[in-house]
């Protein structure tokens, strides 16, 4: 390669000199972690740097030829997507400010460049609950302050001014030290600062030369090891998790949630984004506690709470177990997305017409089928040949298949997988029957997927699945019994009677059966009994991960996850989904599901177990 004409910088040649950056930030890596003691030595720094702009990288690799502005844009969502830990945060909030400069303009020059630099450095900067000068922002910030300082002089091109830049930016990480404790301490330079140096560096060199280093994503198989590095066992402070969600909505104030959120008992508070999506990465002893005040904004699309001491966190990346399961697990669509997992849709009639759950009918169609339907809806399994195609397509890239599926108790789903698996010549699969459905189902699915990209082995990942089914719960609660009667999931006589003594049954999931577990006064769904009926059924001593589910009910899900959350001190995560037809059509609208177990952290050390 040769060096890029540098007078400009358009879309597509920042597109190409930020790939250089973040292919030598991936080199750099280990080094980051090395030296990572603030604010909290927990050697993840140059990890978290990596898997964030790793986002960026696959948005940048989306497309060959890139505007500008839809370049910017692209990278500001990739970078709130897939932000990690501190610095991953602030970083995207730098990308946000960043855009909101640059606007449409299709290129830079070096007054622009350096005016969108300044613009991320201050939202850099406002991201912060406590800004902490020596750390990532202050590099941010003299690192514009050096672009400025040549901006004017119109002999400079933007590789000249890069490079001015970049020795502000270098001796502004060398004077890190000089401006926090800790660092002086230790006799290192701040991690994130230096991620950035290094992020510039390999720019540099790419302007200069045209020279790209080799990528290198042997750091993703090696970050599942960092709970093994020397920086185990270390203090990381006075709050446990480190728990991060995005939050989606309209006219989102960052300040508001920022003011909000400082009210709790928290430390490392970094709210990031625009007034659509906001991310918000804080470390607290009770992240119940976070997610319930941070739904006072907006919807929560995204969320983690990661134990620093148990030092197992999420890994976004693949590991070489591939989860499938099929509809019948309500899961919530990013969450599918996010970790990977194949879901085989379930098959849906309408009269003679037949649908594929998720492919050829969508919820909110089939949400207004089910209320205008002459005749009751009936689901059918999926034909063994849709598992093969996805278990023979995962096995010819190398993966070796879990299928976790829907009781074998309730449909013939799982028979169908079964059938499958044994047919499938091209892969490796093990099937695990879920003894549970929805909510429950999809739990287990999402804990598999979370083990496998933290590399775990299969065998591993089924011994833990297999501890945590009978630790499983789903509870469900109709608004109406119609549709379960016509269903065969609830007795006619039980129906009759329900209806004649205006009660509302509650319905669980045992043995892989769902039956009759209690009934509340009164017809139709309430959140506020149904929560203290789960509740009752939750050991305030165990961290749970929750999974509710509804039909056409998005507020009293909504309801429902305010009061679980306000309710148990102790949950890990708990996000809301969409029930698809699996469970939808016995339910009926308005119907609430709720899956709840406990979170694989908290289960005993042991031979293939979670911890």
């Amino acid at each position: 390669m040769t060096a890029h004409p540098t007078a400009t910088l358009d879309g597509d040649a920042f597109a190409q000199a930020l790939v250089a950056g973040i292919r030598h930030l991936f080199q750099r890596r280990d080094h980051i972690n090395r030296i990572n003691v603030f604010p909290v030595p927990d050697g993840d720094t140059g990890t978290n740097m990596a898997f964030t702009f790793k986002s960026l990288l696959e948005a940048v690799e989306r497309r060959k030829q890139w505007r500008l502005p839809d370049l910017l844009g692209a990278l500001g969502e990739a970078a709130l997507d897939g932000a990690r830990g501190n610095s991953g945060a602030i970083m995207a909030q730098y990308f946000q400010g960043f855009r909101e400069a640059v606007g449409d303009r299709p290129a830079l020059d070096v007054r622009g460049l350096a005016a969108a630099c300044t613009r991320g450095a201050e939202q850099a900067w406002s991201a912060m609950s406590e800004p902490v000068a020596g750390t990532l922002p202050t590099v941010l910030e003299d690192h514009a302050r050096a672009l400025n300082a040549v901006a004017g002089r119109h002999s400079q091109g933007v590789r000249d001014a890069l490079a001015a830049g970049l020795e502000g930016a270098r001796a502004s990480l060398a004077n890190t030290p000089n401006q926090l404790a800790v660092l002086r301490q230790a006799g290192v330079v701040d991690a994130g600062g230096q991620g950035f140096v290094d992020l510039l560096e390999g720019i540099d060199h790419y302007l200069r030369t045209g020279a790209v280093d080799v990528l290198d994503t042997s750091w993703q198989q090696e970050a599942i090891d960092d709970a093994a590095d020397p920086h185990e066992g270390l203090e990381v402070g006075d709050h446990q998790f480190c728990t991060e969600c995005v939050i989606e909505g309209r006219d989102l104030d960052r300040a508001a949630i920022m003011a909000r959120l400082k009210t709790l008992d928290q430390s490392s508070l970094v709210v990031a984004g625009s007034d659509r999506r906001v991310r918000v990465h804080v470390h607290v002893n009770n992240p119940a506690e976070l997610f319930l005040a941070c739904e006072d904004f907006g919807e929560i699309t995204q969320q983690k709470a990661d134990d620093m001491r148990w030092q197992h966190g999420l890994m976004d990346q693949k590991g070489q177990v591939a989860v499938v399961t099929d509809s019948g697990a309500d899961l919530p669509a990013a969450e599918v997305e996010r970790l990977g997992i194949h879901v085989v849709p379930v098959r849906l009639s309408f009269g003679d017409r037949e649908y594929l759950d998720g492919v050829s009918l969508d919820i909110s169609q089939f949400h207004e089928m089910l209320k205008s339907a002459d005749e009751a809806p009936r689901t059918s399994q999926p034909p063994a040949k849709d598992f093969r195609r996805v278990f023979e397509l995962l096995g010819t890239h190398g993966y070796e298949v879990l299928y976790i599926g829907l009781s074998q108790a309730l449909s013939g789903t799982f028979q169908a997988g079964q059938s499958a698996a044994d047919r499938t010549t091209e892969a490796d699969v093990l099937i695990l029957d879920s003894l549970s459905a929805s909510s429950g189902q999809g739990l287990l699915a999402m804990v598999a997927a979370e083990l496998s990209a933290a590399g775990r082995s299969r065998e591993q990942v089924a011994a833990a699945i297999e501890r945590l089914v009978p630790q499983t719960r789903v509870m469900a609660m109709p608004d109406e019994l119609d549709s379960a009667v016509r269903g065969g999931r609830v007795k006619a006589w039980v129906g009759k009677l329900a209806r004649g003594l205006r009660v509302t049954p509650i319905l669980t999931a045992k043995a892989g059966r769902l039956v009759l577990d209690g009934v509340h006064f009164g017809r139709g769904v309430d959140p506020a009994k149904f929560a203290r009926r789960i509740l009752k059924a939750m050991d305030p001593d165990t961290t749970y991960r929750v999974l509710i589910a509804h039909v056409d009910n998005a507020e009293g899900a909504r309801e429902l996850r305010r009061l679980v959350l306000g309710g148990h001190g102790r949950v890990h995560s708990c996000h809301l989904a969409e029930a698809g037809p699996a469970l939808g059509v016995h339910l009926g609208i308005g119907g609430l599901i709720v899956g709840f177990l406990p979170d694989p952290q908290t289960l005993d050390e042991g031979p293939g177990g979670a911890a």
